[in-house]
This record gives C-alpha cells, sequence and structure tokens, in this order.
C-alpha cells in the first residue's frame, strides 16, 4: 500500500501517510509585529488624509444630505419627528422634576440626583418626592435666609433700623394680635 494513502479496516479509516506541517503553523510566526515612530505615524497619516480629500474633493456635502434625506421614506421621516418629539417631551419633564426638586428646598449640589431617583419611584412624583425628602433629610437645606430691610451700620459700630412701610404695618399687624 502507498505511504500516503489510508486503508480501512472495520469501517474505520486509518491513515498512514505523512500529513504536512505548513497548514498548522502560524504563517505569521517568526515576524516581528511592525511599529511606528511618531514621525512615521503622522506622515502616513497625511498621506491618507490627502488621498481622501482628493477622491471626495468634487462632493457638496450639502447636496449630499439633501439626497440622503430626498431617500428616507415618509415612515422614516414620520419616525424620526416621533423620535424627537419624545426627547423633548422627556426634557421637558425632566426640567419640570427638576424644578420641583428645587422649589422643595434641596441642596444644589444633588438636585440632579433626587430628581433622578424620585423619577424612577412609581406613581406621582409630587408625593414621591415629599415622601423621599422626608426620608433623606440630608438633600434638603435647613438654613433660612433672613433679609432685614432697612438696617445700616452707624460709624460708632451700632446699627440703625429705618421705619418702612412694610415694617410699619407688620408692627401693626403683630400689635392687634397680642
Amino acid at each position: 500500500m502507498d505511504e500516503n494513502k489510508g486503508t480501512v479496516e472495520d469501517g474505520n479509516i486509518e491513515e498512514t501517510g505523512k500529513v504536512g506541517t505548513q497548514a498548522n503553523q502560524n504563517k505569521d510566526e517568526g515576524k516581528a509585529e511592525k511599529t511606528y515612530t511618531q514621525e512615521e505615524y503622522n506622515a502616513l497619516d497625511r498621506k491618507l488624509k490627502a488621498k481622501y480629500e482628493k477622491k471626495y474633493s468634487g462632493i457638496d456635502i450639502a447636496k449630499y444630505n439633501e439626497w440622503v434625506e430626498s431617500q428616507k421614506t415618509a415612515e422614516q421621516k414620520q419616525a424620526e419627528k416621533e423620535a424627537e418629539y419624545q426627547r423633548i417631551l422627556n426634557e421637558n419633564k425632566s426640567l419640570k422634576n427638576e424644578k420641583a426638586v428645587i422649589e422643595a428646598g434641596v441642596k444644589k449640589d444633588f438636585v440632579r440626583f433626587v430628581s433622578s431617583e424620585v423619577s424612577q419611584m412609581e406613581g406621582d412624583f409630587s408625593e414621591n418626592l415629599a415622601k423621599f425628602l422626608k426620608e433623606n433629610t440630608q438633600y434638603t437645606s435647613t438654613k433660612e435666609v433672613i433679609k432685614t430691610v432697612g438696617t445700616s451700620a452707624k460709624l460708632d459700630g451700632t446699627t440703625r433700623t429705618e421705619n418702612t412701610t412694610n415694617q410699619i404695618m407688620n408692627d401693626i399687624i403683630r400689635s392687634a394680635r397680642d
């Protein structure tokens, strides 16, 4: 029997020939990986950029975009409009939620976080916000700003209060309650 042919014994094929090892070897084996210096890379980059600028120099981008737009079907155009509409609705809802969070007295640094957390809760946003802030008081500011109207400092360091119309009215109302 020939050395490169197989034999059949009991239905099984038994090969006795020499098998080439060329297919089993990696063709790239033994080759060093090519590395480039920055100068070589920059030169190659400039060369490719010039090639593609030359290739596409006659193309008017505005006309191309117009052509692409004309190729769209009515369904595609409607889907794009619907997607834009949904994006605007979501942005509007997000801004309204952030406004509600700010009005609830949440610290500036936590407005987006609290808005995001409350938005993910099931149910009404306002109710969820009140519940969330009741359970997480660390996000609200407790400082009250007291503004005094009509107070100025004298040269001797004492303060002087001027009676304004609002202050006079408040004094009258307070004295009426007592």
